[in-house]
């Protein structure tokens, strides 16, 4: 009598590490490219962060209807965020972006429509490169010029 061999569903334990090997290879090397590939490494990347994060202050004062001020501080390279409801303040780091000191804005005020009752001037600078972002009375408007 011939006995038939039963072959096993599976996989042996050299083919399993095998198979993770590759997987664990793969995934490093996505995960440590794409740091670099999302990372935002140049100034039109710079401007849309920042200005990003000075449209999520107008929105939430519109959405929360509280007044927001954003203080914008060269010596700290920071922007300190007062909320009018809340006592606590938030810190919003500039880096790799540096303001200039000679910037005429200190202070922004977002009231509960979104407007702004002042108008001036940020200066920026982003390793060589700078660019200007210059605010305008009423509505939160603002323009970006790089020079």
């Amino acid at each position: 009598m011939v006995r038939l061999l039963h072959h096993k569903q599976g996989f042996t334990l050299i083919e399993m590490l095998i198979v993770l090997s590759v997987i664990s290879i793969s995934l490093f090397i996505v995960i440590r490219h794409s740091t670099e590939i999302y990372s935002p490494n140049n100034l039109d990347d710079q401007i849309k962060l920042l200005t990003s994060k000075i449209d999520y202050y107008q929105s939430r004062a519109i959405k929360e209807k509280q007044t927001v001020l954003m203080v914008f501080r060269p010596d700290r390279n920071n922007i300190r965020i007062v909320f009018q409801k809340y006592h606590k303040d938030i810190f919003v780091p500039l880096s790799p972006l540096h303001l200039d000191m000679n910037s005429n804005l200190h202070t922004l005020a977002f009231n509960s429509d979104g407007e702004i009752m002042k108008f001036g001037r940020l200066n920026f600078k982003y390793h060589s490169e700078s660019f200007s972002i210059i605010f305008h009375i009423e509505q939160g408007r603002y323009r970006i010029i790089k020079t």
